[in-house]
């Protein structure tokens, strides 16, 4: 009945693409979707790819797998989904090879993922050129599982962690604050934390700020976002067909919330807060979202930097460090 489902789905809509695998028994074993918005989102929003495969969801305990990206207004928007029968490194191929295949060949720039060796292995396999970074999201929220009781419940143990990895500037400074943090609290013969530390520089901020979109990369709730909404159609063992329906559901859902963002960025102005010319240009031409983060970078420009040199292009004067600093921060 699902694979029925997607059938019709391709019969209706040619650009709804379809895959799967049966076994030698005509069970399901791999499936894989993507449906015409999904791809054109991919075209649009696909140099960085968030791949989960956290989620178990349905009465055959097949894993679902979906590919998320981040849109024009920093929303989670859907590449695709699958559902896998197991998390070996062939079943990782099959996807990546179809999922590449659903997209025309035109593999992510960037792929976050949770840590898992298979899976690394299929992505230098199938996507070479990629850069490849762990969700941090993911290994923050396994902290509590990995310490003690009384750690657990400590907010200082906590916070300070959280600043070393999200807010050291460079990985001298990371590297500082954790060997002082796992000292302090006893942790430094850890398993679990020695193997991230040694993993440091595929998830922590501070050694990938030179990569081009690791601004998106280090969006701190962007795995956080996709998991509250995809948790809301896989907390049972629903019948796939049943997934299915919860699923596309939901999609609607966050489409639709797209085009009430689009709606409000095309007729609505924000509030300037200088009389520069470049601040009401990128009030024109980024989103509601995007302007915000720009207007950040540029105030800071206004009452932080220092002016070294002006200099005039035809009726543009350029404040040369000022803009230095904000390019650095606001191209997407």
């Amino acid at each position: 009945m699902f694979v029925d489902q997607l059938a019709r789905k391709h019969l209706a809509n040619s650009g709804f693409y379809f895959d799967y695998v049966l076994d030698d028994k005509g069970r399901l074993v791999h499936v894989f979707w993507a449906d015409a918005t999904c791809r054109k989102n991919y075209a649009l929003f696909g140099e960085l790819v968030s791949f989960d495969s956290t989620y178990s969801t349905n009465q055959y305990n097949m894993i679902f797998t979906p590919f998320t990206g981040i849109n024009h207004h920093k929303a989670s928007v859907c590449f695709g989904a699958a559902m896998l029968h197991d998390e070996k490194a062939d079943s990782y191929k099959w996807l990546f090879r179809t999922f590449l295949k659903a997209m025309g060949g035109a593999a992510p720039r960037f792929i976050i993922t949770d840590e898992c060796s298979s899976m690394d292995n299929a992505i230098r396999e199938v996507f070479p050129a990629a850069t490849h970074r762990l969700c941090m999201w993911h290994i923050m929220n396994k902290i509590p599982q990995k310490v003690g009781p009384n750690l657990k419940t400590d907010e200082d143990f906590h916070e300070r962690l959280g600043r070393c990895v999200w807010s050291s500037e460079t990985p001298t400074e990371f590297e500082e604050r954790w060997k002082e943090i796992m000292s302090e609290y006893g942790l430094e013969d850890d398993e679990w934390f020695s193997k991230r530390f040694s993993l440091r520089e595929s998830w922590i901020p501070a050694y990938f700020k030179e990569i081009a979109l690791s601004g998106l990369m280090r969006t701190t709730s962007r795995s956080e976002s996709a998991n509250s909404f995809f948790s809301r159609i896989i907390g049972y063992k629903h019948a796939l067909v049943e997934f299915w329906l919860r699923f596309d559901t939901a999609l609607e859902e966050q489409r639709h919330k797209e085009l009430q963002e689009d709606h409000v960025s095309l007729h609505t102005m924000p509030v300037l807060k200088t009389s520069w010319a470049i601040e009401k240009h990128g009030s024109e031409v980024f989103t509601h979202e995007i302007f915000q983060d720009f207007q950040h970078e540029l105030l800071a420009d206004r009452d932080r930097c220092l002016v070294e040199m002006m200099a005039h292009d035809g009726e543009v004067l350029a404040h040369v460090s000022c803009l230095r600093h904000m390019v650095s921060h606001v191209v997407i």
